[in-house]
């Protein structure tokens, strides 16, 4: 297998079945979530006391489902992610905090608690396959969503939101993602693409590194990011 990196989310733990996984989950809502791993379940990993991690976290490129029995939390960058096609799950029966989170591709995560996020939160690509959903509260300073990458919460989200226009039927995002170049308007330039639009890969690194995504003054416009609002 060769050398794996000591914070990679999917060797940590102990190795596993689905078969322990389906008889830990029983009839849990979640629980069908694990079909789509019966012929390639790739890595099973079960951390049975929770994850309190001071490093960055992350995962390889699937795929994987990974039980966590209790709260992930890390004070620094969690990652979230597969391969293009690859599938990946991760289930939280706890809270989930980072001071900065991004997901994308196959990754799947179901927190059974609440997600809080110091700074920024990321989702994109997946194909629709890419989500983070929490049974509580998504709490982040901003989410930035690209149009195949969602967040939703049971309990609201409160943050400043940045995503497509048609994301959800309840809520408008605070700043419209629609690739049109209006990224010039509210963003640092140093996060942008040749086009005028947010470049995801610059602005993860931005917000890992601590450094501004928003012009000043952009986030004060949407004093809405401060209330928990519906996602549907």
């Amino acid at each position: 297998m060769g050398f794996v990196p000591p914070n990679r989310l999917d060797a940590l733990g102990e190795a596993t079945t689905l078969l322990e996984l389906r008889a830990r989950l029983r009839s849990h809502r979640w629980a069908p979530e694990l079909d789509a791993f019966e012929r390639a379940p790739g890595a099973v990993r079960l951390l049975a006391a929770g994850l309190d991690a001071p490093e960055e976290i992350d995962t390889g490129n699937g795929p994987y489902v990974v039980l966590v029995e209790g709260p992930l939390r890390t004070t620094g960058h969690l990652h979230l992610w597969t391969d293009d096609y690859q599938p990946g799950l991760v289930i939280v029966r706890g809270d989930l905090e980072a001071r900065t989170l991004s997901f994308g591709n196959g990754a799947r995560v179901f927190v059974e608690g609440s997600v809080r996020v110091e700074g920024e939160l990321f989702g994109q690509y997946g194909d629709h396959n890419a989500v983070l959903m929490a049974a509580g509260e998504i709490r982040a300073r901003a989410i930035f969503l690209e149009t195949t990458a969602g967040v939703y919460a049971e309990g609201g989200v409160q943050s400043l939101i940045h995503a497509p226009l048609r994301m959800y039927e309840s809520l408008a995002p605070d700043i419209e993602n629609e690739g049109v170049g209006d990224g010039v308007h509210s963003f640092d330039p140093a996060v942008l693409d040749a086009y005028g639009d947010l470049d995801f890969r610059k602005a993860i690194q931005a917000a890992r590194e601590g450094r501004p995504l928003l012009l000043p003054g952009i986030e004060e416009r949407f004093p809405l990011r401060l209330t928990l609002r519906a996602t549907r």
